[in-house]
């Protein structure tokens, strides 16, 4: 004899589906250590940004100085590392935006990235970086790869390129279950994950441009005199010579700065070279 199912009451299947909204949500629930501690990362993270910021911004009025000093010379790096703060500011900005928007999503439109109430919201990555309609974390990807390839043009050193890549890389692990990059960072993260995340990029970001800026500082020695020909000089033991006389003098190859030209004094009074041609 078959058994006959009982029909299941409407009051029942109410039941049934709140204990799985319920268990979803313990599923998902994120402790508040576990958020707290992101806050904490968050101002390490901050910390070492702000450090590494100050020794690029030192390196940059290297450059000026030198670049004041001797344009020639210097020109051709100067323009590189002016290109580096311009590509490094850009995405260094756009992540700040992204964690503006985030927290925005989370707290209204006060919000505080430095003081985020609603920490375990899941929803608010979502929206600012996967959204069909305003979405933006396709763009933040193609501008991570985009950043890492111009700075690695720049850099020679393996360790630091390795270094680099590293830091920036945006392939997805096996494990990811089919999802792209930005679904992978970003869906159902609690928010001050997310903010978190992002800082990570900017100190990234920061990084990468100090050691480009320091390859360019190495290829023109800021601090060091450089010189960039070799000449030949005659220098005779005597300065005059009557016929008959043996002619003799050392003949030396010296380096020399063809960029720079010395400061002539001829009786305490200062003269060009033009002056003496």
């Amino acid at each position: 004899m078959a058994i006959r199912k009982r029909p299941v009451s409407p009051r029942q299947k109410m039941i049934n589906l709140m204990y799985v909204v319920l268990m979803a949500m313990l599923a998902l629930n994120v402790s508040n250590e576990v958020l707290n501690g992101f806050s904490i990362v968050e101002e390490s993270l901050n910390r070492t940004t702000s450090n590494s910021a100050k020794e690029n911004l030192a390196i940059y009025e290297d450059f000026d100085t030198q670049m004041k000093a001797n344009p020639q010379k210097v020109k051709a790096w100067y323009d590189k590392a002016q290109q580096v703060r311009q590509m490094s500011d850009s995405l260094f900005n756009f992540a700040a935006e992204l964690k503006q928007a985030i927290v925005i999503e989370a707290d209204g439109k006060n919000g505080d990235v430095t003081d985020i109430k609603n920490k375990e919201d899941l929803e608010a990555a979502n929206q600012v970086m996967l959204s069909p309609s305003r979405g933006q974390g396709q763009q933040l990807y193609q501008a991570i790869n985009s950043f890492r390839e111009r700075m690695l043009k720049m850099v020679t050193d393996e360790k630091q390129r390795e270094i680099i890549s590293s830091n920036l890389t945006t392939e997805v692990p096996r494990n990811a279950l089919g999802k792209n990059w930005q679904e992978y960072m970003f869906e159902s993260m609690p928010a001050a994950a997310a903010v978190t995340l992002l800082s990570k990029l900017q100190s990234d970001v920061r990084y990468a441009e100090g050691e480009v800026l320091h390859t360019l500082v190495q290829n023109i020695d800021v601090k060091d005199i450089r010189v960039n020909a070799l000449e030949a000089f005659v220098i005779p033991n005597s300065q005059t010579i009557v016929r008959g006389d043996k002619f003799s003098a050392h003949i030396v190859m010296a380096a020399v700065d063809t960029t720079q030209v010395p400061d002539i004094y001829i009786g305490n009074q200062k003269v060009t070279l033009h002056d003496n041609l």
